[in-house]
């Protein structure tokens, strides 16, 4: 991959005053790297996408604030966003406002992918993660929900609220804030997170929408995006990372989320010259390699679930086709290298 996945700053520029205004402590919760993305976030053009999804897990789970997410997204200004927010507001419509939504969601952050599905009088709006969520997605996604929520609203009014949340992940240990922010039904443990509303409201209008604007802002965002493009081998390597662990991915479901058929994905990996076979045994082998350079105790059964097997003899079979060894070599190998690391650590010291 040219490059690890970005995301614009703004977000975390924000999220630090919210952290300062509500008393959360980041020296004591985040580790020293990540502590570091977020206080120089105000002086880079770009963060790696991690960083948020890591900063709003950790200080969920170690400030015990199961609502952070969703209130940090209530809270935050929708216009101190990065690129993205330059447009929403000239949205005339809806359906534009999702449009460009979807088409600029790369400029703010590479974390999650978009896309828009149709169910009878259902309008569906579904994030999922783009990248492996080392300690959890969830607060992340209920951030960009709520946001996706806030965005209608500025076309829509405050009172509007969607027929539905859907998260998949667990409900929260406390409901209150979620409930009182949005206003409907919430689904959780569901096959996807997805914010629902109905087809009608498509075609909601605003008197603030300048079409002619809009067009104008998305040429020259166009031309701004086009540095962070990615190739679509790069793009699956992401989805397969971000899903592979228990086999939930696969050409058909990654085709899904791109919104475009198996075969439409098939040819574009072959404009790339790779197929989507080699580029899961890449992300396969990549994975492998991380497992048994940071488990001490690797087990064979924990490597088939991330490698998207439901059997430790397929990961098995895998290790040796594709890396032409089995687990107790790479297992010894990997404890050699860290104590080799390790002596010449102390060497130096």
């Amino acid at each position: 991959m040219d490059h690890d996945p970005i995301a614009h700053p703004a977000s975390m520029q924000q999220f630090l005053r919210y952290a300062r205004v509500t008393g959360i402590d980041l020296e004591r919760v985040l580790y020293p790297e990540l502590l570091a993305i977020l206080t120089d976030s105000e002086n880079v053009e770009f963060v790696p996408a991690y960083a948020m999804v890591e900063t709003l897990q950790l200080c969920a789970i170690v400030a015990e604030r199961p609502d952070l997410g969703a209130a940090f997204a209530s809270w935050c200004n929708l216009r101190g966003y990065g690129p993205l927010s330059l447009l929403w507001d000239h949205c005339p419509t809806v359906a534009d406002s999702i449009r460009v939504s979807g088409r600029f969601l790369h400029l703010e952050t590479e974390a999650i992918g978009s896309r828009l599905a149709e169910e009878g009088d259902d309008i569906v709006l579904q994030q999922f993660m783009m990248i492996p969520a080392r300690y959890g997605g969830s607060q992340f996604l209920e951030c960009t929900m709520t946001l996706q929520m806030r965005v209608l609203q500025l076309i829509m009014g405050d009172d509007w609220h969607p027929l539905r949340i859907e998260f998949a992940h667990p409900p929260p240990p406390r409901m209150t804030v979620h409930r009182g922010l949005f206003r409907c039904p919430l689904v959780y443990g569901a096959d996807r997170t997805a914010l629902v509303l109905h087809r009608s409201e498509l075609g909601r209008r605003t008197p603030n929408g300048n079409a002619h604007l809009l067009a104008f802002l998305e040429q020259q965002l166009e031309r701004t995006g086009r540095n962070q493009r990615r190739d679509a081998a790069q793009t699956v390597h992401q989805i397969i990372a971000a899903n592979l662990a228990g086999g939930a991915i696969t050409l058909e479901r990654t085709a899904q989320l791109l919104s475009v058929s198996p075969r439409s994905l098939q040819r574009r990996l072959s404009d790339c010259g790779q197929s989507f076979a080699s580029v899961l045994a890449a992300e396969r082998r990549r994975l492998a390699e991380e497992y048994f350079a940071t488990q001490s105790k690797p087990n064979l059964a924990e490597l088939a679930y991330r490698l998207g097997y439901t059997e430790a003899s397929a990961a098995s079979r895998f290790l040796r086709a594709h890396m032409r060894t089995g687990a107790r070599p790479l297992a010894r190998r990997a404890h050699q290298q860290r104590s080799s690391a390790g002596g010449s650590s102390d060497t130096t010291a």
